[in-house]
C-alpha cells in the first residue's frame, strides 16, 4: 500500500532559498504551460499534453532568458507539468475545477522530487539537497521494508515540511466481512452524529480564536508597509492559522480512527460544501467543521482497513423521513431539533440521530455488494 509520512524540517538559510527557488520554478511552468495549452485548445488543438509540454521546457531551459530554472532539480520540474496533466485530466473526466494559475503570495508552497530520496541520521537528502541534506525531525518511524518513492516539499505559512511517499510491501487489505454498519450525520451544533446515538462535539476551533485573530489582524493593518514589524506581526497571524489548522486535523483524525476501527460499512451523505458555503450566514460556521477534510480522511483510512464507505444521494431527504415508520413529516428549519411523527405518534424524535438512521437504512438498501473495500457512491 502507499502511505505518506510527513514531517517538520528545518532547513539553513542557503537551503530555503533553494527550496523557494523550485517553489518559484515549479510555479512558473505550471502557469506558464496552463497559458500554453490555454492558447493551444483556442486555435482547436487539443492534442497538447505532458509529452509536448516536457519537449517545450527542454526547449525553455536553452534559452537564456529562462537559464534560471537549471538551478532547480529537473524532475522536478518535470513534475509541475505532470500536475497540469492530471489537473486537466481531473476536469475532462468532471472530477474537478478548471485549472488555475497559481500565485506566489499563496501561504502555501510546494514541489516534489519522484526519486533519489534518501533518508540517514536525521536527514533527507533530495536532488540539489544532496551533499549536506536538510535536518528533518522523524517524530514517526517507517516500515523497515519501506520503498520511498517520492518526497514532496512544502511551506505552510512560515514552517517548511517533507511529505514522503512510500510503499510499505503490504498488500491491500480484503473487504472485511461486514458484522456492523453505521450512519453518519454531519451538522453544525453537534460536528458528526452516529445512528448508534453517538454524538461528536463541534469544537469550533476558529470561533474560539476569533477575537484573538482580530486583534493580531488589526495590528497588522497598522504596520508600515515592507518593513521588518509588519514582517513580524503578518508571522503572528499565520502562526495562530497554523494552530487553528492543526487542532482542527488532530480532531478530525482521532474521530474518523474512532469511526474506521469500530465499524465495517460507513454510509455518510454527499455533501456540496462549496455550494453550501456560498450560504453567507452560515458560510464561516461551514469552513470551521471541514467536512470534506473529515470525508478525505474517513475515504483513505478504510482503504487501509478493508472497510467500506457509502456515499448517499446529496438530495435525499434524511431529515424528513421518519426512522420509526418511513413516513414523510416534511421539511423542518434548523431551529427545528426535535419533532413528533403525525403517522406513528412517536414523539421527540431527535432530529440529527433520526437523520443518521435514515442514511444508514438507505445506504444499506442501495447496495448490493456490502464487502467491497473503498468508497461506493449509491
Amino acid at each position: 500500500m502507499l502511505k505518506a509520512y510527513k514531517y517538520r524540517i528545518y532547513p539553513t538559510k542557503e537551503q530555503i532559498t533553494l527550496i523557494e527557488k523550485h517553489f518559484g520554478s515549479t510555479r512558473f511552468l505550471y502557469n506558464y504551460f496552463l497559458e500554453y495549452r490555454q492558447k493551444a485548445y483556442a486555435k482547436g488543438n487539443q492534442k497538447v499534453g505532458y509529452m509536448v509540454t516536457q519537449a517545450e521546457l527542454t526547449k525553455l531551459k536553452k534559452l537564456k532568458e529562462y537559464e534560471w530554472l537549471n538551478e532547480c532539480g529537473s524532475q522536478s520540474l518535470q513534475m509541475a507539468l505532470r500536475d497540469l496533466d492530471s489537473a486537466y485530466s481531473r476536469f475532462f473526466k468532471k472530477q474537478g475545477a478548471y485549472p488555475k494559475f497559481k500565485s506566489k503570495k499563496h501561504t502555501s508552497q510546494s514541489f516534489t522530487a519522484p526519486q533519489n530520496i534518501k533518508l540517514a541520521s536525521n536527514r533527507v537528502y533530495l536532488p540539489k539537497f544532496t551533499k549536506d541534506g536538510i535536518k528533518v525531525k522523524l517524530h514517526r518511524e517507517m516500515p523497515n521494508n519501506a520503498v520511498l518513492k517520492q518526497a514532496t516539499v512544502s511551506r505552510q505559512n512560515n514552517q517548511y515540511f517533507v511529505s514522503i511517499l512510500i510503499d510499505d510491501g503490504n498488500t491491500i487489505p480484503k473487504p472485511t466481512k461486514a458484522k456492523n454498519a453505521v450512519g453518519l450525520d454531519m451538522g453544525l451544533t453537534d460536528l458528526i452524529i452516529t445512528s448508534d446515538g453517538v454524538k461528536y462535539s463541534n469544537n469550533k476551533y476558529f470561533v474560539k480564536s476569533q477575537q484573538k485573530l482580530k486583534k493580531l489582524q488589526r495590528r497588522l493593518s497598522k504596520k508600515k508597509k515592507g518593513s521588518k514589524n509588519r514582517q513580524k506581526a503578518k508571522l503572528r497571524v499565520q502562526k495562530l492559522h497554523t494552530k487553528i489548522t492543526n487542532q482542527r486535523k488532530d480532531n478530525l483524525h482521532k474521530i474518523s480512527n474512532e469511526i474506521t476501527n469500530q465499524y465495517d460499512i460507513i454510509c455518510l451523505e454527499t455533501l456540496n460544501v462549496k455550494g453550501m458555503i456560498k450560504n453567507h450566514k452560515l458560510a464561516k460556521s461551514i469552513a470551521d467543521v471541514a467536512w470534506g477534510e473529515f470525508m478525505r480522511q474517513l475515504e483513505y483510512k478504510a482503504s487501509w482497513r478493508g472497510k467500506t464507505i457509502i456515499k448517499i444521494d446529496q438530495w435525499f431527504p434524511s431529515s424528513q423521513i421518519c426512522s420509526y415508520c418511513g413516513a414523510s413529516t416534511g421539511k423542518k428549519p434548523l431551529n427545528v431539533r426535535k419533532f413528533d411523527c403525525p403517522e406513528c405518534h412517536k414523539k421527540d424524535i431527535d432530529r440529527d440521530i433520526n437523520a443518521s438512521i435514515n442514511i444508514r437504512n438507505y445506504g444499506l438498501g442501495q447496495i448490493d455488494n456490502r464487502n467491497t473495500a473503498g468508497t461506493v457512491e449509491v
